[in-house]
């Protein structure tokens, strides 16, 4: 072949390479842009196919993205481990659905941990579906209560990011500690969450039950009623969350003024 057409024939080709390159790559992050825009809606009507839908979108970025081991992708996990953790929460039929969502959003978070083990998100996200898989089985035996197992999944996922994901790893840590029979640890944990993210009233509700339980409970009631007084969108990347804590607080508050025990 004269050397001419062989320039042209090499330079055709790695035109052809760039392109499909950048093209396959512009494909996969808009599918992930896509998947955001889907969650973001979970709290509007018609909630749930919003998520599902935004699943269809993580998956459809995988198989575009041009490396499927890349570091990178550990983002996309997180993402659908999230989002299995939200169907499980706040979506599932049943015990078995919720058992099934949460094994899935254990799966993906498991995959984001591989691809990046510094990850607080994955590990804040393989602890939040460890531990709605087991509360529905009432087991133990894929992570205990205290010392390994979903415990230990927070608190890396503190250490790794001390102030982000909105303080959720040290709400879940104040969660063990106070059914492990540790108050003031309890305690600690949850002013420290509500530090870093006041506006997200899950936070706040465990404080208050942690309050409650040390029998500070003027000061409990306060935060219940902080939490009641709110618009759920406060926090607008979390209305669905904070909508389903706001209606919590304003139940516990109602059980309260009938002279019951609050169902925490």
């Amino acid at each position: 072949m004269p050397v001419k057409k062989t320039f042209y024939l090499v330079a055709f080709i790695t035109v052809y390479i760039v392109l499909t390159s950048t093209a396959t790559t512009a494909d996969w992050q808009g599918l992930v842009q896509q998947g955001d825009e889907l969650y973001g809606k979970r709290a509007e009507e018609n909630g749930e196919k919003y998520v599902r839908d935004a699943i269809l979108k993580y998956e459809e970025a995988l198989k575009e993205s041009p490396n499927p081991e890349e570091k990178a992708l550990a983002g996309i996990y997180i993402k659908l481990s999230r989002s299995y953790f939200t169907l499980a929460e706040y979506f599932a039929k049943d015990d078995d659905d919720e058992s099934e969502l949460s094994d899935k959003g254990q799966n993906w978070a498991d995959k984001a941990m591989d691809a990046d083990p510094k990850s607080a998100e994955a590990h804040y996200w393989m602890g939040a579906n460890l531990g709605l898989w087991r509360s529905v089985h009432k087991a133990s035996f894929r992570g205990g209560l205290t010392g390994g197992g979903i415990k230990k999944e927070f608190r890396e996922a503190a250490e790794l990011d001390p102030n982000g994901l909105y303080g959720m790893p040290y709400m879940r840590l104040a969660e063990f500690e106070l059914a492990s029979g540790s108050p003031q640890d309890a305690q600690n944990y949850a002013e420290k969450s509500v530090e870093i993210g006041p506006n997200l009233m899950t936070n706040r509700i465990i404080l208050a039950e942690i309050l409650w339980e040390q029998d500070n409970k003027a000061e409990s009631k306060k935060v219940l009623e902080y939490i009641a007084a709110q618009k759920d969108d406060i926090l607008p990347s979390e209305v669905l969350e904070n909508r389903d804590t706001i209606k919590r607080a304003q139940r516990i508050l109602g059980e309260l003024n009938k002279g019951q025990e609050p169902d925490w």
